[in-house]
């Protein structure tokens, strides 16, 4: 029991943990307020996404670290690989003066004309939805090299090298849960693109809440699976 109240004092405790708490929180309330047609717990939702966005705000320092530490990538074992990992970076750089602009429009201090405005909103989804794709494509690059890796220990060794088979078996299973989770992550933020775009506003709020309810409770599985499954 103790080890269970850490490890979520542990997630608690970390931005990014505390984050996937709270987006659970906003898309469980909107679900429910989608399925009951109760306005409050739609308004609650909201707010809360509001809370999320605001303590985006602050992201600037650490991502400009991030792209710088990563620089080129030349750590990475390909040159694709690196291409990629630049490209994201970009991507997420991007995003967050977007988002800023779209908040200091929302709360009445940038002036915008209403069609700048509704530009801008879509392409900051549209940068969101390009770093969620990157995203998918890198998970499923690794899966494949992880799957490389479990054919060459399985013909390198008489026994199939069991222990490390094994540990590669548990990679191989949480990287296809992460690639399943990127789909669903797409899938919603695709529907919030305007229409004409793709499937945007095509699916239901219901289901969107639905979508982003099953994304975060996944999320929130895999930072306890990792920590029990690779110590």
């Amino acid at each position: 029991m103790s080890s269970l109240v850490d490890d979520v004092c542990d997630l608690l405790d970390s931005y990014n943990g505390r984050d996937k708490v709270v987006r659970l929180a906003c898309y469980a309330c909107k679900l429910y307020g989608c399925v009951q047609d109760e306005k409050p717990w739609q308004s609650a939702g909201s707010r809360l996404s509001n809370a999320r966005m605001m303590l985006r705000l602050f992201d600037d320092i650490p991502m400009i670290r991030h792209t710088y530490n990563y620089g080129l990538g030349k750590h990475e074992t390909t040159r694709a690989a690196a291409i990629l990992g630049v490209v994201a970076n970009m991507v997420d750089q991007a995003f967050l003066p977007v988002e800023k602009a779209c908040w200091l429009y929302d709360v009445g201090i940038l002036k915008l004309s209403d069609d700048t405005a509704y530009k801008l909103e879509t392409v900051s989804t549209m940068l969101w939805a390009a770093s969620l794709l990157i995203s998918l494509v890198q998970t499923s690059s690794s899966i494949r090299k992880l799957w490389w890796s479990r054919d060459c220990l399985q013909k390198a060794s008489e026994n199939g090298g069991a222990d490390a088979k094994k540990h590669l078996d548990v990679r191989l299973m949480l990287e296809s849960i992460v690639a399943g989770k990127l789909c669903l992550d797409i899938t919603h933020a695709i529907s919030c693109l305007p229409e004409g775009w793709l499937w945007g506003e095509k699916i239901g709020s219901t289901k969107v809440a639905t979508i982003a309810t099953t994304s975060s409770v996944i999320g929130i599985a895999m930072y306890f699976a990792k920590k029990r499954l690779l110590k």
